[in-house]
């Protein structure tokens, strides 16, 4: 392969990249905002209310990203990405009406997932970045906020799921069947 078609197929791979995670992030906000909706307490509410903030503030550094990279957003991914968060929606939790407070779990969870998978975009770009002669620090600010909000949704998780199931004792399967 000629050194510029590697180039132009390596530039391909990261369009596709940075457009994917742009459809995820746009998907992720509206459920940032949906956790925030279904807060069991106004102190969640608060919380997450930050968490939302710092996520569309996320989102917005990713397109300012793309536009330096020269890169469109893709019409085409970000209603995908739409689709699948709104299937996400659907979740046999015993509730057709009212959220269940079992979907607030799910949710959390899956906010989790997702900043965990936006960490690893600000990481993989870090690197990427890391080959210029003046890395950007911006990157590392974004990777440390993503392991923060990470650390402060995994708290609230675990609050909420207290308070939900209590502290009935869950064993490993095997164990204390007899």
């Amino acid at each position: 392969m000629e050194p510029e078609e590697h180039a132009a197929e390596r530039q391909r791979y990261l369009t596709t990249y940075v457009q994917d995670h742009r459809a995820g992030a746009e998907a992720g906000v509206r459920l940032a905002r949906r956790c925030h909706d279904h807060a069991p307490d106004p102190t969640t509410a608060a919380e997450l209310a930050r968490i939302v903030d710092e996520i569309e503030a996320d989102r917005v550094s990713l397109a300012a990203i793309m536009e330096g990279l020269g890169v469109e957003a893709s019409k085409v991914k970000d209603v995908a990405g739409l689709a699948a968060e709104r299937i996400g929606r659907l979740k046999l939790n015993g509730r057709l009406v009212r959220t269940s407070p079992l979907s607030v779990v799910v949710e959390l969870e899956g906010l989790i997932g997702a900043v965990s998978v936006k960490r690893e975009l600000w990481a993989t770009l870090s690197v990427l970045a890391g080959s210029r002669a003046a890395p950007d620090d911006r990157l590392a600010t974004l990777v440390a906020r993503a392991d923060d909000q990470r650390s402060r949704l995994q708290a609230i998780h675990a609050r909420v799921v207290t308070a939900l199931f209590g502290s009935a004792p869950v064993s490993p399967a095997g164990e204390g069947a007899s």
